[in-house]
């Protein structure tokens, strides 16, 4: 889907809110989460996930800086009380308040002309984030009661799907069907190139693991974006290169500009990514810095041909540990 001078956006249902304030609220969410949340300027969002101290994924958020005392946290509705619950078993004494905010609700914004609209607004205070994640994702507006800035005005609605199609092709990973709870890794989804994890920063729940896997070069597998000539395939669908199944599909959704084909994302071991590679050769020159590579012969998923498409901000991928 094409942007124009108002963009476009869409109402995000399945959003749910909880609100961290007080004179603490961010040495809390600093010692839990992976983020770097001492580091997050008011007005801006960051990418973040609560570990299990094995270093799986348990819930992967987007956190909003309000104020310098006000932050929300965003995830999926269904696990929304799951979180909420788990931060006031850590709290203790500490001087923090919590509450779900079950009156905000969250809009997607995207492909519009930036300079003519953001000029004037002071992101964060009326609700509007930039996505750090991507350029291609545009902002996010938190509001209440429905309401949405002016500076919308003239933006036409649109599919979540078209939202989410941009962000599968981009490669990131959000909810549950792409980072499985209790067992996705943050480094197999690129969640430290997306500012989701921070190594410089003092301990939270899973650290060591995460620290282990990311210093020591342990990453096995990948998340990637997969391109098919066909319909959206269902999560967990084979992706199979050369009658062999490599791994399965997770979210999917027709492809942002061609309504014929679909985009998913998939799990791949790094092995099985660099034969695929290494089987489709071509210079490896992109036409531009930020222009993506795509290879795949003999992909396929649901008997439709399919290739890997990396974005650039992926690359180079961990290189795959030899016995």
């Amino acid at each position: 889907m094409t942007g124009d001078a108002q963009g476009h956006y869409a109402i995000h249902n399945d959003a749910g809110f909880i609100l961290v304030s007080g004179t603490d609220a961010v040495d809390f969410l600093q010692s839990l989460l992976t983020a770097n949340i001492e580091t997050l300027a008011v007005g801006a969002c960051r990418p973040a996930a609560l570990l299990t101290p094995q270093g799986r994924v348990l819930i992967d958020m987007m956190i909003y800086r309000q104020t310098d005392t006000h932050i929300y946290l965003q995830t999926d509705i269904a696990r929304r009380d799951d979180l909420f619950a788990r931060l006031r078993r850590y709290r203790l004494r500490r001087p923090v308040d919590l509450a779900v905010a079950p009156d905000i609700s969250l809009t997607l914004w995207w492909g519009f002309a930036e300079n003519n609209i953001l000029s004037d607004i002071t992101l964060g205070g009326s609700g509007i984030f930039r996505d750090p994640r991507h350029a291609c994702l545009g902002y996010r507006i938190l509001a209440s009661g429905g309401s949405l800035p002016s500076a919308m005005d003239g933006a036409h609605p649109a599919p979540i799907d078209a939202w989410h199609a941009r962000r599968i092709a981009a490669a990131i990973p959000e909810g549950p069907r792409d980072l499985v709870p209790e067992r996705a890794l943050m480094l197999e989804a690129g969640l430290d190139k997306l500012g989701a994890v921070d190594f410089g920063k003092g301990c939270y729940i899973g650290q060591e693991v995460t620290a282990r896997t990311f210093y020591r070069g342990l990453v096995k597998r990948r998340l990637v974006p997969i391109h098919i000539a066909g319909a959206p395939p269902a999560p967990g669908s084979d992706i199979l290169w050369q009658d062999k199944i490599v791994g399965s599909s997770k979210t999917a959704a027709p492809h942002p500009d061609d309504p014929q084909r679909s985009v998913t994302l998939g799990l791949l071991k790094l092995d099985d990514i660099e034969a695929i590679v290494a089987a489709d050769p071509h210079d490896g020159a992109a036409s531009k810095p930020d222009a993506a590579e795509s290879y795949g012969d003999d992909l396929r998923i649901n008997d439709w041909a399919a290739t890997i498409v990396l974005p650039a901000w992926m690359l180079p991928l961990p290189k795959p540990q030899k016995p």
